[in-house]
């Protein structure tokens, strides 16, 4: 369960603050899939990092799965967040000079969680999931984008989080490839996870539990 109560968040701009987020409350049962929309600047990808525990809010309370994330410091949010949260960026995020299975065991290196044996298997098996079972020995520079994000989710998975917050999944892929990792997120949701997805693109509210629509920082109703 995500539950945010008058959330505020502000950034320096120039010798101004500007303000991102005001007063956001939400409250988002577990296994729900989210989509969280408005135009560019409207503050989605803030209220998405906030809830990754990526960003510090300014005032107000985030609590994820009765846990009070706000009041973490640095290291237990880290430790929290490896646990806790897949994050999948638009544009991958990969390491140039890891493979794809590489790639899908470091999360779990760091959160230290599985032994090098159960890290290699389980990263095998995830990557499978995503249909990329003969890829695993492929670099980035190799994979086609569809196949990039791919990874991207299955790294995302790695560390079997509750939550996964992708910020534009589908913002640098082609329509079909867009359908084949949309699939892949219903599969997901199918199987629990929450996922809360930030997107520019129309969307059809029914293929979501819900739509967060913001606008100038705030939720509109």
């Amino acid at each position: 369960m995500i539950k945010l109560h008058n959330v505020c968040k502000s950034y320096p701009s120039g010798e101004s603050i500007q303000q991102v987020l005001t007063e956001v409350s939400i409250h988002i049962p577990s296994g729900q899939k989210v989509a969280i929309v408005g135009k560019s600047g409207s503050g989605k990808t803030t209220l998405l990092n906030i809830i990754s525990g990526i960003d510090r809010l300014d005032s107000g309370t985030v609590q994820i799965n009765q846990k009070e994330i706000h009041k973490l410091n640095e290291t237990q949010l880290a430790s929290w967040r490896q646990q806790e949260v897949g994050i999948i960026f638009q544009f991958y995020h990969l390491f140039d000079t890891l493979t794809a299975l590489d790639n899908v065991r470091f999360p779990m290196e760091l959160a230290n969680i599985f032994s090098r044996k159960e890290q290699k298997a389980r990263a095998i098996h995830l990557l499978e999931k995503v249909g990329l079972g003969d890829m695993k020995e492929k670099f980035p520079h190799q994979l086609s984008g569809g196949e990039k994000q791919r990874v991207a989710i299955a790294r995302a998975l790695a560390n079997d989080p509750s939550i996964l917050a992708a910020d534009e999944p589908t913002g640098n892929l082609d329509s079909q490839t867009s359908s084949q990792i949309k699939e892949i997120f219903d599969q997901l949701h199918q199987e629990g996870k929450t996922i809360l997805m930030v997107t520019h693109e129309a969307i059809e509210s029914n293929t979501y539990d819900k739509v967060l629509t913001l606008s100038d920082g705030k939720i509109i109703i």
